[in-house]
């Protein structure tokens, strides 16, 4: 896990101040590694619903025949947040950022990072 954490951390350092949250999450809606900057944030609860989310996002790509899912993209009026499976898909990772954040940006470095965080899952 050591290794997770401190990919999560260089990921969270190249975002900036844009980063809110991130967290890898099993398709269970429980998180093995994450965090957040603000303390009020529970991750628990978002990376919960987030599970819904996915799981939603492929089923439904899946009946109407669209492919498979890259990321999902949750657009508020205080945040972006992705969500992409990473692996073979029994995990995703969400990204909470800023509306200031270039989303071209996030996304590049979720593709780089993406990868690495699979391989340092333990399984």
């Amino acid at each position: 896990m050591a290794k997770l954490e401190q990919l999560i951390q260089q990921f969270r350092s190249e975002l900036g101040a844009d980063f809110i949250s991130t967290d890898v999450v099993g398709m269970d809606g429980l998180s093995i590694a994450g965090g957040s900057i603000d303390p009020n944030f529970n991750s628990t609860d978002a990376s919960a619903r987030f599970s819904l989310v996915m799981k939603l996002a492929e089923k439904s790509s899946s009946k109407l025949g669209m492919g498979k899912v890259d990321d999902n993209l949750v657009t508020t009026d205080k945040a972006y947040i992705i969500a992409r499976f990473i692996g073979e898909g029994s995990y995703y990772w969400g990204v909470a950022v800023t509306r200031n954040a270039t989303l071209g940006t996030v996304r590049m470095l979720m593709n780089e990072y993406a990868d690495q965080l699979w391989d340092a899952i333990p399984r």
